[in-house]
């Protein structure tokens, strides 16, 4: 993966969303059509014109200010340090049946690269002003200048999807599992797929999807190759890779209450660099603070 340099913190904006007085300059046209009264016809009648043009481009003004004063609160109405990184885009999905795409297919190192480079940027640092604006705790990364872990739903959401592939190839991803990894890995699995739908649902896509009648079927079929109103992945995925953690460095992650300074590498979360397979935890123990 290519290396990242981190830019200058991006700074937010806020925006009152609760004023709705107009600034609007006074207007005075009843007094100069008064002192027009005594002036030529034509003079008057430039005047009006004037008058005319400077209410047009008043009521111009003031729907830009408020539609794009709407949008920009409708936009903010959840804090993320990324929304400097959104670019919007028309993007023509690939809907036929049969997609040739790096990420699908049997299991093979190519697939697997595939993914493991899409989420590669999962794990991010961000500072405690960031938390704070979206009122969250996280895990504070040693050797910083006071950052935290965190990372981008999006590259969550990426995650469900491979392990939900994973899930369709189980004999290759999973074997040999016992009984209790089996019922872990159905949770996860039920986990990610309800997320999908949470995310599904709160994008709420609304472009449309077509039907079609085929020579051969007495069946209508869909056409879900329309464009659709996408968030520039790339210019995301750059954002993140620049604030890029990897979490998986041995010792970056050491739980403060079972470290030892006696035992090398105890409460370590992940020793070898890496995590289990089946990824999910029971566990409903209370939330650990750090200070």
């Amino acid at each position: 993966m290519a290396k990242y340099t981190a830019s200058d913190a991006d700074t937010y904006q806020d925006i009152d969303c609760e004023t709705t007085d107009a600034l609007l300059p006074e207007s005075k046209i009843g007094d100069a059509s008064v002192l027009a009264g005594n002036r030529p016809r034509a003079f008057r009648g430039n005047l009006t014109c004037f008058f005319v043009l400077q209410l047009f481009l008043i009521s111009i003004y003031t729907t830009t200010f408020f539609t794009l004063r709407r949008g920009a609160c409708e936009a903010s109405l959840v804090y993320s340090p990324a929304a400097s990184a959104v670019k919007l885009e028309r993007v023509r999905f690939n809907a036929t049946l049969v997609i040739e795409s790096p990420y699908n297919g049997p299991p093979s190192k190519e697939v697997d690269a595939a993914w493991a480079a899409i989420i590669d940027n999962m794990n991010i640092a961000v500072p405690k002003s960031d938390l704070d604006r979206v009122g969250a705790a996280s895990i504070r990364i040693p050797d910083t200048d006071n950052m935290y872990f965190a990372g981008l739903s999006v590259f969550h959401e990426l995650h469900c999807l491979k392990r939900l592939r994973q899930y369709t190839w189980k004999e290759h991803y999973f074997p040999n599992m016992s009984a209790n990894d089996e019922r872990l890995n159905r949770l996860h699995t039920d986990h990610c797929l309800e997320i999908l739908r949470q995310a599904a649902m709160c994008r709420a896509d609304i472009s449309l999807f077509t039907l079609q009648w085929s020579e051969d079927s007495l069946l209508p079929r869909a056409d879900f190759s329309q464009e659709h109103e996408c968030i520039n992945f790339d210019a995301i995925y750059r954002w993140a890779g620049e604030r890029r953690v990897d979490a998986g460095r041995p010792g970056i992650l050491t739980h403060p209450l079972h470290a030892s300074h006696i035992t090398p590498n105890t409460g370590v979360a992940f020793p070898d660099g890496k995590g289990d397979k089946v990824g999910g935890s029971e566990d409903m123990s209370p939330v650990v603070v750090e200070d």
